[in-house]
Formats: C-alpha cells, sequence, structure tokens
C-alpha cells in the first residue's frame, strides 16, 4: 500500500495535466510463462519538449494499438510519472488494499 501512495503522491500534491499522446511502441516482458505489454507513449509536456514515457501497468495484450492517440494525466512538473488514466482500477486497487488493512487491523486487535 505504501509503494502505491508513494507512487500517487504527485498526483494529490500538484495539480494535473491532461494532454494526448501517441502510442509509439509496446514494450514485452514475460512473466510466469505469460507475454504482458506495456504501451507507450509520446506526448509533448507544458514546456512543449517531447518526452516518452513507458506507463505503468503491464496488460496482457498490446493495447491500445501502435499509433493511437489516448488521453494521458500527469502531476504538474512531473512529466515523467505521465500515465494513462484507468480509474475504476485505482478505485478497486485502493479498495482492496483498505479492505486487507482493515482485515488486518481488526485481526491485529482481536476484533475478528
Amino acid at each position: 500500500m505504501a509503494l502505491t501512495l508513494r507512487a500517487d503522491l504527485p498526483f494529490l500534491r500538484n495539480p494535473i495535466r491532461r494532454t494526448s499522446a501517441k502510442i509509439v511502441r509496446h514494450d514485452r516482458r514475460y512473466e510466469d510463462g505469460a507475454t504482458v505489454y506495456q504501451p507507450v507513449f509520446l506526448f509533448a509536456d507544458e514546456r512543449g519538449v517531447f518526452i516518452e514515457v513507458r506507463d505503468s501497468v503491464y496488460l496482457p495484450f498490446p493495447k491500445p494499438v501502435i499509433g493511437e492517440m489516448v488521453e494521458i494525466v500527469y502531476p504538474e512538473g512531473y512529466p515523467e510519472k505521465a500515465r494513462i488514466p484507468y480509474p475504476v482500477f485505482r478505485a478497486l486497487l485502493y479498495a482492496m488494499l483498505g479492505y486487507a488493512f482493515v482485515v488486518l487491523g481488526m485481526e491485529i486487535t482481536g476484533w475478528w
């Protein structure tokens, strides 16, 4: 949970920038015998400098397709932290982490 919060901290502290980016490739990895893909996108930051960023989410298929324009978000001043927003994924992630934290707290305090 701490690592997730640490990665999201710049998004909580700074204004959020939204812009369009072009998918330029997918980085491929092999994990547990399966191939996973990580989209890489190119966009211009607030100074107009083009930057290439690898999304933090791995997918089991190369999606979005190369050449597709997608909306991305990044904290102002941190274009290297840009990512494709997955609001449902983030909500589920924090719900699961919160649930695990509450259950752990109840187990430790004897309420369970």
